[in-house]
């Protein structure tokens, strides 16, 4: 307990002590294609190799899970963009780059393209309550506003997760546990921010190189009744941080003279409900069914003089289910948004390969700028 307590104070000293900024900066992830089948990663979601990064309290009721080095990637585009891209391979659209661009940009508030692929550099093993893992990720996110205007940024993240998982009520049928990971991030990458019509004249050579360093932290809590039902609370993604440009890549520079920048990323709740429907005579079929709620951004639904510029309350919902075949064959399917969500599983022991289709927006409001996802994994863990 006397370790617990040390922990807690250096993390809310941290917090007292940094100076706030504002920094656009997004929370490092995993490619969870399993869980982007369901709409995304439910709080109350426990049979899974990423309980450690997504609910810390979880790990009492997850048990031993190890995570092993694993093939897998996400791809996301605008709905239209995957035909217009298949006419042209086929030789019968506009091959004009800027004309096939103003038609995808037509009737939409932005276009934005987001890439993930998990790297080998990944281990976790969750057991007794702990958990501890190494993450790799590569990123490409491209965000065209409007044919003027472009940002996009490609990196790398490599973030170290350790965390615990406290037992606060174990008395038969009801179970408490409170948790609580940290986060050690350390991003290179690269930018470019202009107008589209410069993209054929970019000697990539040039472009500027930044470095992220962060620490983020995880607080959860977890009540289970029965080993049925469960309720969970998360405040996700608390960072801090700092970063700095490098310079171009050809002449990088680590002096003093580029300073770092200082951030905190405030985080916010989440709640989250889980049912483990039980099947009865249905086992030797419907080997499990379960059914997830989440609602993210709790607070953000008081902050009524930045609403206009939040994103929609709808779209902090998200409804997920997943029913498993004969031990091998899982259907999931799920809602976030007004976006549906669908993924198929086969799972054979430590081997599991999972594929997800699901939407995504990337606006404030529901259809302002949506993406169509496809993700795909060979996974190995048990």
């Amino acid at each position: 307990m006397k370790m617990k307590r040390f922990v807690c104070l250096i993390f809310f000293s941290a917090v007292l002590s940094y100076s706030l900024a504002a920094v656009d900066f997004f929370v490092p992830s995993v490619v969870d294609v399993r869980s982007s089948g369901m709409g995304k990663s439910y709080l109350c979601d426990f049979d899974q190799p990423f309980v450690m990064l997504n609910n810390p309290s979880g790990m009492m009721f997850s048990g031993k899970q190890v995570f092993l080095p694993t093939l897998a990637f996400d791809f996301g585009l605008p709905p239209k963009a995957p035909g217009i891209v298949f006419a042209m391979a086929k030789g019968g659209g506009d091959t004009d780059i800027m004309n096939t661009l103003m038609d995808l940009l037509k009737d939409s508030n932005g276009f934005y393209i987001d890439s993930d692929i998990m790297l080998p550099l990944t281990f976790s093993r969750v057991a007794n309550n702990w958990g501890i893992g190494v993450y790799n990720n590569v990123f490409v996110r491209t965000a065209l506003p409007s044919i003027s205007s472009m940002t996009a940024m490609a990196g790398t993240d490599l973030f170290l997760v350790g965390g615990f998982s406290c037992p606060i009520v174990d008395q038969g049928i009801h179970k408490v546990s409170l948790g609580m990971t940290t986060e050690l991030l350390g991003r290179f990458g690269i930018y470019h921010q202009g107008s589209v019509t410069g993209l054929t004249s970019i000697d990539f050579a040039t472009l500027p190189a930044f470095m992220t360093l962060g620490m983020g932290f995880d607080i959860g809590a977890t009540y289970n009744v029965w080993e049925i039902l469960s309720v969970s609370a998360v405040w996700k993604d608390l960072y801090l941080g700092m970063d700095r440009e490098l310079g171009p890549i050809t002449a990088m520079a680590f002096s003093d003279k580029n300073k770092w920048n200082k951030f905190i990323q405030a985080g916010d709740l989440t709640l989250g409900v889980g049912v483990q429907v039980p099947t009865g005579v249905l086992k030797k079929v419907l080997s499990s069914f379960a059914v997830y709620v989440d609602y993210a951004n709790v607070t953000k639904l008081f902050n009524r003089k930045g609403a206009v510029f939040l994103p929609h309350p709808l779209l902090d919902l998200s409804i997920g289910m997943e029913a498993v075949l004969f031990k091998t064959i899982a259907l999931r399917f799920g809602m976030t948004g007004p976006y549906l969500s669908g993924g198929l599983g086969v799972d054979l022991g430590p081997f599991h390969m999972s594929m997800a289709l699901y939407g995504k927006e990337k606006g404030l409001d529901p259809g302002a700028s949506p993406q169509v996802h496809g993700a795909f994994s060979l996974a190995f863990y048990y």
